[in-house]
């Protein structure tokens, strides 16, 4: 034993080896290749067929990053669906026109919008609105633009969403004012987000916003000239699919969407999480740090700032909305 050499290692043997000696190695390690990939691509479609269908199960809500929105956005911040056993996915927009399209097109089954919007799609009708609100509408004119009052607004720009609330409630800012509906040009900004900023930039002389952009404007200067506190409308509503209550899930569903947001409402008012609401201001409503701290200072001060609900939709509501609509449609 003492003269024999030591063996050498099995990967220093395999690598002597030459490749034609060895095919069952290489055809061993193909095939576990190829079983591996297999069962890899089908636990993939097992896990998207399964995905699939839990979407296709859960209540799909389009929302708007606006404070009637903040206790549903308050509600999955806090696990409140999660504890209440319903399964809702908020998609978020920056319109009332992709909210609607949302609706429209099956993305969602319930839709943050307005009364007007509704009309256009013929279902402003207490059937299919599950609840108002009352949230202010903010006529901001620009810091340079020397306009104090709505009689300074002729011949100015003011930027606002057409076929809603605001083109509504601009054409009362017109007669109040005196003006002809064509003394003041409307520009059409269906995104908030970049009405706000068209607003800062001074590229428009006024901008019909709502809450938090108008506190957003204001900290930088620009200026409060009305709001829309005695509308006498509800400004904004939550409003759901034709038809979608006929299913008895769906149905369930949105009974508990409703008790969630009521209990979410109070929640905010009883002992509101100041963490959690100014990380939602700052992180998915994108607002700047000092305009999310000074909401939020203001939401716990003010609770009303934020509970904007008012409860069912009027019959007298449907017939403002109704009797403007024929008339703009006529007009136009």
């Amino acid at each position: 034993l003492k003269g024999r050499r030591k063996p050498r290692p099995l990967r220093e043997r395999l690598e002597r080896v030459p490749f034609k000696g060895r095919p069952g190695v290489v055809f061993l390690l193909f095939a576990l290749f190829f079983v591996a990939h297999s069962c890899k691509q089908e636990q993939s479609k097992v896990s998207s067929e399964e995905q699939a269908r839990t979407d296709s199960l859960a209540l799909h809500v389009a929302v708007m990053p606006v404070v009637d929105c903040l206790p549903l956005y308050y509600a999955r911040s806090m696990g409140m669906f999660r504890e209440a056993k319903v399964d809702v996915r908020l998609h978020e927009y920056q319109s009332f026109a992709d909210c609607d399209t949302a609706l429209e097109n099956n993305v969602c089954h319930v839709a943050y919008t307005d009364l007007f919007q509704l009309r256009v799609h013929n279902i402003c009708d207490s059937s299919h609105v599950l609840t108002t609100f009352d949230g202010q509408l903010c006529l901001m004119s620009a810091r340079g633009k020397r306009i104090r009052t709505t009689k300074n607004l002729k011949e100015r720009m003011v930027a606002l969403n057409r076929h809603g609330t605001a083109d509504y409630w601009s054409d009362q800012i017109v007669s109040e004012a005196g003006f002809e509906p064509t003394d003041i040009y409307r520009p059409q900004i269906n995104d908030i987000r970049l009405r706000t900023t068209m607003l800062c930039d001074e590229l428009v002389d006024a901008a019909i916003l709502p809450e938090p952009y108008a506190t957003w404007a204001e900290l930088k200067g620009h200026r409060r000239i009305t709001n829309t506190k005695a509308l006498g409308l509800p400004t904004a509503c939550l409003a759901m699919q034709k038809d979608l209550t006929r299913d008895e899930h769906r149905r369930n569903q949105v009974e508990a969407l409703m008790k969630v947001y009521k209990a979410a409402r109070q929640a905010m008012r009883d002992n509101v999480c100041a963490d959690s609401l100014r990380s939602i201001l700052m992180h998915q409503y994108t607002l700047p740090g000092e305009v999310a701290d000074s909401l939020t200072r203001r939401i716990i001060d003010t609770p009303d700032l934020f509970d904007t609900h008012t409860g069912k939709i009027k019959g007298s509501d449907i017939d403002i909305v109704n009797k403007w609509w024929t008339k703009r449609h006529s007009y136009n």
